[in-house]
């Protein structure tokens, strides 16, 4: 290790999580000498991402990883709408397949592949201190060393220390909280898809690992979180709404304490740093996990920044394939997780467009997988649910004069939209200026998403309570919510490891 430290890299990659792990190897194989540095070799053994949409398995095998990690195929999701009616399949198109498997077992093989690497010197456990163009140091056992490197890249999460060396601040907005619980013995209808089902405190995802064992992931909102009563309040609220024998399980396991919890954040992406010092994956930004693609957009950023080229040509190409899936992201978790009424018709629109319309279906599929990256996919995606959702909302005031309800909606979707186009407006203008200062198009953004940013922004859109009690808020949450309601906020932490955990 004190030779390793002594050599000159050509990259040094801080963080052998998953990203880095692929940015190490994707560079050893165009042939430069790389150190990849981790802090904490024990960090994998925390719930973190599982799901790896189909783009980010290729991206395994173009950099030689051909014996995939053990797990089981990733076939698509099937959602399960709030109002008890059928599930919604969403297979990947053209029957292609991800991946699921334990993240443990992920790092463990990309690590793995990285010492088997004769260009990588994979040190561990390394905590680095300071980081400038060309040189960073890092202590080992309490040891100082130094290591000089064309390019640094920092890999190394949310709290990345290579983003604070270049004095960018991520500021994140707290999303929501999550919970996932571990159930053994256990099956689910539909066999390789991820279970989306909506009707609780927030959207649930549950997917199955290897050997009979089921993830199942709750999303609580902020103002919902409370340390009082916890396990009475989730098994209320959600163990009704799982699929098959898993309600009794789920509630057991919660009194068994298996589980673990962490924040969500949403961090816009301003900036890949310099070509010295570069910010990849979730250090250079990340969204709610609800879409799954943090990972797949990693891989991406990785892959690309090993191509070579000019850094500037890389950060455009990024900003472009990390734009489309970050914005679904958002608009998803959005109208799945919120319950006033403009949400809930573009909701519904969402489910007439799967159930009926297999173009449609497909193009959400390739979004959501980053396989489809495209402003234009993107935007016929929104203007076909903004359409159908005006169309039935017309249909019903005509059917019921509901004059007030149908004023409410169209009120609602053009406050929306209107600060959604303003909020990515100022969004693009930062990026293109290379500026962190992004108050404004956050602000503008917490009038689009009122459910999940409201909290972070005053006066952040129409002064409207969240309708907990509404019909289409779900049996669940409206049993719970008149005692939830009462408990006192208290923002006290979970029994057990504090991780992050991804959704759909």
């Amino acid at each position: 290790m004190s030779e390793a430290a002594k050599r000159r890299y050509d990259v040094a990659v801080v963080g052998a999580g998953p990203v880095g792990s692929v940015c190490a190897l994707a560079h050893a194989r165009k042939g430069a000498r790389v150190v990849l540095l981790e802090a904490n070799p024990n960090a994998s053994r925390r719930l973190a991402g599982e799901w790896l949409h189909p783009p980010a398995v290729s991206i395994l095998r173009e950099i030689g990883i051909d014996m995939l990690p053990r797990g089981a195929p990733g076939k698509g999701f099937v959602v399960f709408p709030e109002d008890g009616s059928d599930p919604i399949p969403l297979p990947y198109p053209d029957e292609s397949r991800g991946l699921i498997c334990h993240h443990e077992t992920l790092v463990s093989s990309l690590r793995e592949a990285t010492e088997n690497e004769a260009d990588i010197d994979f040190i561990s456990p390394a905590r680095v201190k300071e980081v400038d163009d060309g040189r960073l140091t890092f202590s080992v056992d309490g040891d100082d060393r130094a290591i000089t490197a064309e390019r640094i890249v920092g890999a190394d999460g949310r709290a990345s220390i290579v983003r604070r060396s270049l004095g960018v601040s991520m500021n994140p907005v707290l999303y929501s909280r999550m919970l996932g619980v571990t159930i053994n013995e256990a099956g689910l209808p539909f066999e390789g898809y991820g279970h989306v089902v909506l009707g609780g405190p927030g959207p649930i995802l549950i997917y199955a690992l290897a050997d009979d064992c089921v993830r199942v992931i709750v999303d609580i909102p902020p103002d919902r979180w409370s340390p009082r009563d916890r396990v009475g309040f989730l098994s209320e609220s959600c163990a009704g709404l799982l699929p098959g024998e898993l309600g009794p399980a789920f509630v057991e396991a919660l009194r068994a304490g298996q589980f673990h919890a962490a924040g969500n954040q949403l961090s816009p992406r301003i900036t890949y740093g310099n070509s010295r010092r570069v910010v990849i994956g979730d250090a250079a930004g990340h969204y709610h996990p609800l879409t799954a693609v943090g990972m797949t957009l990693g891989f991406g950023d990785a892959l690309a920044l090993a191509e070579g080229g000019d850094f500037r040509d890389f950060t455009a190409e990024r900003f472009r394939a990390a734009g489309v899936p970050e914005f679904l992201a958002m608009g998803l978790y959005e109208v799945f997780a919120d319950h006033r009424a403009e949400a809930v018709v573009l909701r519904r629109a969402i489910y007439h467009g799967w159930r009926t319309n297999s173009t449609y279906r497909n193009r959400t599929m390739r979004l959501l997988a980053c396989d489809d990256r495209s402003v234009t996919g993107m935007s016929l995606a929104i203007c076909g649910t903004a359409a159908r959702a005006l169309t039935r909302e017309v249909s019903f005031f005509f059917r019921r004069f509901a004059l007030h309800r149908t004023g409410t909606v169209l009120k609602g979707l053009v406050i929306r939209f209107w600060w959604l186009q303003r909020g990515f407006l100022q969004l693009r203008t930062a990026r293109i200026k290379g500026r962190e200062e992004d108050r404004q198009a956050r602000d503008s953004l917490a009038r689009a998403f009122l459910h999940s940013m409201s909290s972070e922004a005053e006066g952040a859109g129409p002064d409207r309570p969240k309708e907990i009690n509404s019909p289409d808020a779900g049996p669940a949450l409206q049993s719970a919510s008149a005692r939830l309601l009462s408990l006192q906020r208290d923002d006290g932490g979970w029994e057990g490891e504090m991780v992050w955990c991804p959704m759909l």
